[in-house]
């Protein structure tokens, strides 16, 4: 039982560096050399525990995306109405991508599986959002007529386009503005049109607040 929970800590830990690294420098730069210096170990001790790059590259994800899970479910906690809710799980959404190297997003295209359990994360994450959606609405936050489904549709298109600007082309009009700071201010300008007179004065407290 020893011997496999320090195996579970030493496989913890290189997910840990490996995602550091992989946000810090992109995908492809980072070798498994790199990894095992980071932490001091042999390139031998991590192939024992993990196949290949790839492997550490779709645990590391589901890391990820675990850990932004229990931050969301501290938000959800903690948030006074669901538009709180929803302006807080963005604005983390948006924070977690400055720290990440822009060669990240078009890298990771290249691995099937790991773009595979990333789409059915933000799958979940879309259903639950509607969800919220239609109980602001209940609420009187949100407009009887505003269609929710074509909300997201909009947002996610409209951020898709910010980030590839961003990603594939310094000289785009779009690439000299920070790609997070782009989507918050999409965000905010689409909620504030589908929002109640009382939906949008709870929108500019929280704009006040969070300056």
């Amino acid at each position: 039982m020893k011997e496999e929970n320090n195996k579970e800590e030493v496989r913890r830990l290189v997910i840990d560096t490996a995602l550091k690294e992989f946000k810090e420098k992109g995908i492809k730069d980072v070798k498994m050399d790199d990894i095992a210096a980071r932490l001091s170990m042999s390139k031998r001790t991590i192939y024992e525990l993990f196949n290949d790059k790839a492997e550490i590259l779709y645990e590391s994800m589901k890391v990820q995306n675990q850990k932004m899970q229990e931050k969301g479910r501290a938000i959800i906690r903690s948030a006074s109405d669901v538009l709180d809710t929803i302006l807080k799980l963005y604005d983390l959404y948006l924070t977690s991508l400055k720290s990440i190297n822009k060669k990240f997003f078009t890298e990771i295209k290249k691995y099937p599986d790991v773009c595979k359990h990333n789409k059915n994360h933000e799958a979940q994450y879309d259903k639950q959002f509607l969800a919220w959606m239609e109980l602001g609405r209940k609420q009187g936050l949100f407009r009887e007529d505003a269609n929710f489904e074509i909300f997201s549709f909009m947002l996610h298109k409209n951020l898709e386009t910010i980030f590839v600007a961003n990603i594939g082309d310094d000289n785009h009009s779009l690439a000299k503005y920070p790609p997070e700071e782009l989507g918050r201010m999409l965000f905010i300008f689409y909620l504030r049109g589908i929002s109640t007179s009382k939906g949008q004065q709870i929108i500019e407290d929280y704009l006040k607040e969070n300056k």
